[in-house]
């Protein structure tokens, strides 16, 4: 009797454990678009902490997700999107950690560089060469806001990244 209770206790002590620990990073992780779609589909296989340990690019989380949407994971075009975006915007990897950390000129730079640079989709980055080529330079970065199809927010969070 006594060999049963200690197992018990060792098992209820890990179960207690790895629920904080599950619980713990739950609140670390930020509200926003694609979060609910995260805790709950992508946790049926692995916990949250996987999930977080090594910050990905765009790029990266989309390669990641897709694999497990290959490997049975249930969600639907629009919550893919929006995972990969909570992703890339909260589970990055760190600002300096990143190369493209400098700034880019955005009247020189490619729609690649742009892309890469500033963690656009490839639709924004060739939007604002095509705006640039047709209006002319961008003189800040209030200017890039006028593209069609470039997310606003975006472009302020990485602001100080742009020169002109």
């Amino acid at each position: 009797m006594k060999g049963i209770h200690a197992r018990f206790w060792i098992a209820a002590s890990v179960c207690l454990a790895l629920g904080l620990s599950i619980t713990a990073q739950e609140e670390k992780l930020p509200e926003g678009k694609g979060k609910e779609t995260l805790e709950t589909t992508c946790t049926e296989c692995h916990g949250l902490d996987k999930i977080v340990a090594e910050g990905r690019t765009r790029g990266q989380w989309e390669s990641v997700v897709n694999k497990m949407r290959i490997g049975g994971a249930t969600m639907t075009d629009a919550e893919f999107t929006d995972v990969v975006e909570y992703l890339t915007a909260h589970v990055g990897p760190e600002e300096e950690a990143k190369p493209a950390a400098q700034k880019i000129n955005v009247n020189k730079a490619s729609a690649m560089e742009i892309e890469t640079a500033l963690g656009l989709t490839a639709k924004e980055a060739a939007a604002i060469v095509s705006y640039r080529e047709a209006h002319g330079a961008f003189k800040e970065w209030l200017d890039l806001t006028k593209v069609d199809g470039v997310d606003k927010a975006k472009i302020e969070a990485k602001k100080d990244r742009l020169s002109f």
